[in-house]
């Protein structure tokens, strides 16, 4: 009998006042197959928080940061200098060493004492009786953060939306920041076939540099020679700037040996790949964000805050610029989510003007 891979467990962590290849050396060591890493920004949405003090005079900032996690069962971890900081249930210490020769033996502290901990975590969660279990998950998890269910990286929102910090929107200089220019994606020319498709009552082509996908409007698919797994990273690479549609010259049959691919599914994935927390030039993010119609859901990758937003935006009533302090999300998973409407045809159109 073949011997069954051991359950994958998502545990979400934060990392707090570190900078960059600080967190990239402590990230590189925690690998282990039992469990796959989620970063969040805000400390009280993670299962475990790391602080990293830098100084003395960050001790009562650590200090307010544990009496906020311990009210949610979260704990801290402390890499410090500083040999007075003690530990206790939910409040971990780890000295940092003095010499860059100790740095290895370190980082292998920090490890084991990151998954004792997330260990301990994850049974007193096991242990706790849900109030109310809502077994939909496909929906249920992507309104109820809370309930967030990993299975699959279904709602695991990084690999959607990435890492984009908020910006000042009445700044141009940071807004450029989070735009992106969308003729340089794949998800713009599939639009633009399955327009094309629409009017003419054809059928398109999309020839590019990672091969031709055919468009059906009609019947809303997409054909090609390759499968999902085989195109998987194309959607966000920005190399299709010579991209040509236009309606070929079909014999019959000739598209009966490729796969067929659901339209709605496939621009959807190929825009929030593209997207990962910016949003394509020219939109007017100060323009209330009009639905002309829901996405299907049931067929669609759905993250957390997703319905949200869009329930958000039915109303007709609210901007990108105020739907992220709205909701009290970054403002990522809003621009993520209007990429991907817009892409399906979703949005009336906004353009500044």
């Amino acid at each position: 009998m073949d011997k069954q891979p051991p359950k994958t467990e998502f545990v979400t962590v934060c990392f707090h006042n570190f900078d960059h290849i600080s967190k990239k050396l402590i990230l590189v060591r925690l690998k282990d197959p039992k469990y796959s890493i989620e970063l969040m920004e805000e400390p009280e949405d993670a299962d475990l928080c790391f602080f990293n003090q830098e100084s003395l005079d960050e001790q009562a900032e650590i200090m307010a940061l544990y009496d906020q996690l311990k009210k949610r069962d979260i704990p801290l971890m402390i890499l410090t200098e500083d040999d007075e900081l003690k530990d206790n249930e939910l409040f971990h210490v780890i000295r940092k060493p003095e010499e860059n020769r100790q740095l290895s033996e370190y980082l292998y502290l920090v490890k084991d004492i990151f998954y004792a901990v997330m260990a301990e975590k994850v049974n007193r969660k096991a242990a706790e009786k849900a109030p109310k279990m809502i077994y939909n998950r496909h929906l249920s998890n992507a309104i109820n953060p809370a309930q967030i269910q990993f299975e699959h990286n279904r709602f695991y929102a990084q690999k959607y939306v990435g890492l984009t910090p908020d910006v000042d929107f009445g700044v141009e200089e940071q807004v450029e920041k989070i735009q992106l220019n969308p003729k340089n994606y794949f998800f713009y020319y599939l639009k633009d076939a399955y327009e094309l498709s629409k009017e003419k009552n054809k059928i398109t082509c999309v020839k590019t540099v990672y091969g031709t996908f055919y468009v059906d409007a009609k019947n809303k698919v997409i054909h090609h020679n390759k499968t999902a797994e085989e195109i998987v990273n194309i959607h966000k690479i920005p190399f299709y700037k010579d991209t040509q549609v236009f309606v070929p010259k079909l014999k019959r049959g000739e598209l009966d040996p490729l796969n067929q691919f659901d339209y709605e599914p496939f621009v959807w994935l190929s825009s929030i790949n593209a997207s990962k927390g910016k949003i394509p030039t020219g939109i007017d993010l100060t323009t209330p964000v009009k639905l002309s119609a829901w996405p299907d859901l049931t067929k669609l990758v759905v993250f957390k805050h997703a319905i949200r937003i869009i329930a958000l935006w039915s109303r007709g009533v609210y901007s990108l610029k105020h739907t992220g302090k709205i909701l009290k999300v970054p403002q990522r998973y809003p621009l993520t989510v209007y990429t991907a409407l817009h892409a399906l045809g979703l949005i009336t159109e906004n353009n500044k003007r």
